[in-house]
């Protein structure tokens, strides 16, 4: 149960975090490659040892966890976009109601169990993230619909990490604490080398003032977390992932939009707020389907 409240803490964190960036003049993708650097060191931290350059190349992940470093770092600057243009709360939905990705694949692939009530469940997840992510204007501006395919890819890439990450932990993650831990800060390294690159060659994307990277930095430690504690989470439990899943996500969405109403003063139309009734009654329609 600890590990569930501290991924719920942490992915709802990245979110405001997020916003927060706007407020406090932070340049967005120096702080994520920040924020993969400090979360790469944290993971070598908590390892107790360091790995041999052997150890890690010849890991059975290793390609794995390059892939998750390149899609980690394209989503999270989709994600940072996603929280400016439409608020924190609407990315978080659109992140976390990718749910129906994993869940699906863990009915097909892992056997999990299936009913017209966990079905329901991933029909009003898809009404859900329609109807919260559904803007006329922002800002007091008419929106361009154009943008629905920033929250559309956020969606479709989140649930492909948390499906890669089930995948990874349940074949290769599930034996040692220590490829547990080496795993994510591998992920975080690679995806830092690609952000060092994409700095290198566009100069608007490096700030280095004192606001930017202490950003990255929080960012990091909690980026860092996120991911480690949402592994740990399968590794200490027997239950479903079609069912840890929405737990999870239904949590980090309640937590990020009570935090954005109350930090940010975030305005909901009423649309956007029956999506965000219909998606919890589909988390709570999927987490009592078992």
């Amino acid at each position: 149960m600890i590990y569930l409240i501290l991924s719920i803490l942490c992915s709802a964190a990245i979110f405001i975090i997020f916003k927060s960036f706007e407020r406090f003049k932070v340049n967005t993708f120096t702080a994520i490659v920040v924020n993969y650097f400090i979360a790469g060191v944290t993971g070598f931290a908590t390892l107790g040892e360091a790995p041999s350059f052997e150890k890690v190349t010849t890991s059975p992940w290793f390609i794995n966890s390059l892939i998750l470093g390149v899609v980690f770092i394209s989503l999270f600057n989709i994600m940072a976009i996603t929280a400016q243009k439409y608020g924190a709360s609407v990315a978080s939905i659109a992140n976390k109601m990718a749910l129906i990705i994993p869940v699906s694949f863990a009915i097909i692939y892992y056997n999990d169990v299936v009913n017209a009530t966990k079905i329901a469940g991933i029909i009003l997840a898809l009404i859900g993230v329609y109807l919260s992510t559904h803007k006329e204007k922002v800002d007091g501006k008419k929106f361009d619909k154009r943008l629905l395919a920033i929250p559309l890819i956020l969606f479709l890439g989140s649930g492909f990490i948390d499906t890669f990450l089930k995948y990874n932990q349940q074949v290769y993650l599930s034996a040692t604490t220590f490829d547990a831990k080496l795993f994510p800060a591998m992920t975080f390294l690679t995806a830092f080398t690609i952000g060092i690159v994409g700095m290198s060659l566009d100069k608007s994307k490096r700030d280095f003032s004192r606001n930017t990277l202490l950003g990255g930095v929080i960012l990091g430690v909690i980026n860092y977390g996120s991911i480690f504690f949402l592994i740990s989470i399968f590794n200490h439990t027997d239950l479903e992932s079609s069912v840890v899943f929405p737990i999870n996500n239904m949590g980090v969405v309640l937590t990020t939009a009570v935090a954005s109403l109350l930090i940010f003063k975030e305005q909901f139309s009423m649309k956007n707020k029956i999506g965000i009734l219909v998606s919890v009654v589909a988390l709570l329609l999927i987490i009592f389907s078992t």
